[in-house]
């Protein structure tokens, strides 16, 4: 049997096998038993199957087809060029491998999996290394492997409890992953990754949660929240909430609600957070906006922090300019160029080159070169300037101001124009 060009299995019926020369046709729920310890089938042409039907053995041909059916191997399956199943699945005992796999419904695998593109139109169950160019899969993705890929498509769920390597990883809905390196992520739903994980960008419509890691951009809709430190990122962008590990280093943090840190934040840029930031640690960055509340030790900035609500920070503010909002208030000394305090707004004690108080605001301590004291404000302690004092009128002043010759005489160590 082995030296015809073409073998013709019946169907239903059992045939051992050992070497086909020619092509392999095997008819509806058939089974073909390898020859050889361990059991195994060698198609020099193709080898095709209608139906259900089962491998006892290890498989290699120069392509493998099977179509109307599910296909098992129980052992290895080995095709020199492409893998076949239409209107069916695939379950393989061993490994694969192909350059080309493409199944309509469920691809299985016990062993490795080793090609260069792999097309599956349900789900994929991997136990074994999966390695490939390019993995397209229309439902969900299960690799309990290391998994290294070039391109990744899944529709809903992609789950991969060993290394991952991927260059692109597009999900629609949920991923997992075990933690090692994946470059770019879109996903539409949330990303959760249970180890460090090195990445240049992540764009995820809904959640992400990460255990630390070394990366690039990160943009999410909703949440994001590091379990573990990230080392270094570049930009962070998330629509809802922040909740952060430290200490960590990035470039810039743009929060639409919320940002919550352990420990210190230093950013290379900017730092915007639309409703509350709270720091258990340090807050250093270019310019700092916040638009309710910024709680931290204490807060750096080379250029400005603005704040709308409440600005806190006990070991004290630092900036070239500082502005509270209205009915806003300040705990902790501030030392700036510039300190603008909102109207209605309470501030501590400050030392500035320039020191603007508008209507009905409040402060402790004022030290400046030039001071501004709008109608209506109260001063409760010392008010002490070096060349200009303005005060409006109605304000209360605790003290008599009193002018001094040098900015040193009350703690302006740095000269106006002062480099960054």
């Amino acid at each position: 049997m082995g030296e015809a060009r073409k073998v013709v299995v019946p169907d239903g019926a059992t045939v051992r096998l050992g070497h086909v020369e020619g092509d392999l046709l095997v008819g509806w729920d058939a089974t073909i038993e390898g020859e050889g310890s361990p059991p195994r089938v060698i198609v020099d042409g193709v080898a095709r199957f209608r139906g259900d039907c089962t491998v006892i053995g290890s498989l290699e041909a120069k392509s493998v087809e099977c179509r109307g059916g599910d296909l098992e191997v129980e052992g290895d399956l080995k095709a020199r060029t492409r893998v076949r199943v239409r209107d069916g699945s695939l379950k393989v005992g061993g490994s694969l491998e192909a350059r080309e796999v493409k199944v309509d419904d469920t691809l299985a695998v016990r062993g490795a999996v080793k090609a260069g593109e792999v097309s599956v139109g349900n789900k994929v169950d991997a136990l074994g290394d999966f390695e490939a160019r390019e993995v397209s899969v229309g439902g969900s993705l299960v690799s309990h492997g290391p998994f290294k890929a070039e391109k990744v498509s899944v529709g809903g769920l992609a789950k991969f409890n060993g290394r991952v390597d991927v260059e692109d990883l597009d999900v629609g809905g949920h991923v997992e992953l075990a933690g090692g390196r994946v470059e770019k992520s879109s996903v539409g739903g949330s990303l959760e990754a249970r180890g460090p994980l090195e990445f240049s960008s992540i764009d995820v419509g809904g959640s992400v949660v990460l255990a630390g890691g070394r990366g690039g951009d990160v943009s999410v809709g909703g949440v994001l929240v590091t379990k573990e430190p990230l080392s270094y990122f570049g930009s962070i962008d998330v629509g809802g909430k922040v909740e952060l590990k430290g200490p960590c280093k990035g470039r810039r943090v743009r929060v639409g609600g919320s940002l919550k840190v352990e420990g210190d934040l230093e950013l290379a840029s900017d730092l915007r957070v639309g409703g509350s930031a709270r720091l258990t640690g340090r807050l250093s960055a270019s310019s700092i906006k916040v638009g309710g509340v910024l709680r931290a030790e204490e807060v750096r900035a080379e250029e400005e922090v603005r704040v709308g609500g409440l600005l806190s920070a006990p070991k004290g503010i630092e900036a070239r300019y500082v502005e509270i909002g209205r009915r806003g208030r300040i705990e902790g000394p501030v030392r700036a160029e510039e300190v603008r305090i909102g109207p209605r707004a309470r501030a501590e004690d400050m030392w500035a080159d320039e020191i603007r108080l508008e209507a009905r605001s409040r402060a402790r301590n004022l030290y400046g070169r030039r001071i501004y004291i709008e109608r209506g404000c109260v001063v409760s302690g010392e008010v002490k300037y070096v060349d200009e004092l303005v005060v409006e009128e109605r304000v209360r002043l605790a003290k008599e101001p009193e002018k001094v010759e040098r900015p040193e005489d009350i703690g302006l160590g740095r000269p106006e124009g002062r480099e960054g």
